[in-house]
């Protein structure tokens, strides 16, 4: 049986462990990081969730919008400050938490379409999360991909967005020798309520935010 470490040593790991509790607890507490965007906040969901919180506090939407944006402001500012002797802390252990949990349903999602120009036409190669066989899907559906492809369609994401692509039409230069242009755009739809599927009333949706790169030929 070994001996007890000294008084010090427990004493120190102690330190340690009420340290390491208390930096990662106040980087868990909830606060809106990655959402202090104000293009993101005109998305339709998120303007569906404000409207409905307003309604439920009987403000007016706007104004409801623009106090609590300034809390959200305030809630970063405070919280930036307090984290600020922790962050090479959570960069060297790794600790940092690189997503949030889901606040509500996405009720307006999207779906990514590429499409290929030949002979002035366009012809779809790819719709995700439709069934049958798509181009490029080995690498959009995998796990990693599709996590990507959620912020892609959002507009704080429009950069990356791009690279994409670019990316995509660096693969169809090579693959579709008669292509001319690559395009990319996405679906979006309301998911319809149980009464409204019942019904058979579902929203057709619109495309938005197309992105074409011309090939070289």
């Amino acid at each position: 049986m070994s001996p007890p470490s000294p008084p010090w040593v427990r004493h120190g790991r102690a330190a340690f462990v009420a340290l390491h509790l208390l930096a990662i607890g106040l980087a868990a507490i909830p606060a809106p990081v990655g959402g202090m965007n104000r293009s993101a906040w005109k998305a339709p969901t998120v303007q569906g969730e404000l409207h409905a919180w307003a309604d439920r506090l009987g403000m007016d939407h706007d104004a409801f919008e623009e106090r609590l944006w300034g809390i959200a402001v305030a809630v970063m500012d405070v919280r930036g400050v307090v984290l600020r002797p922790f962050v090479q802390y959570y960069h060297r252990l790794g600790t940092q938490q690189s997503w949030r949990m889901f606040v509500a349903p996405h009720t307006h999602p999207s779906r990514l379409h590429i499409d290929i120009e030949e002979d002035g036409e366009w012809f779809n190669v790819y719709e995700q999360t439709t069934p049958g066989e798509h181009y490029l899907e080995d690498q959009l559906e995998s796990d990693r991909f599709r996590s990507a492809l959620f912020r892609y369609a959002w507009p704080a994401y429009k950069r990356p967005y791009q690279h994409l692509a670019r990316w995509v039409a660096a693969h169809a230069q090579r693959d579709f020798p008669d292509a001319t242009r690559v395009r990319l755009r996405w679906h979006r739809q309301t998911t319809p309520s149980a009464a409204e599927r019942r019904a058979g009333r579902v929203d057709e949706g619109r495309f938005h935010s197309a992105f074409i790169v011309e090939l070289d030929r």
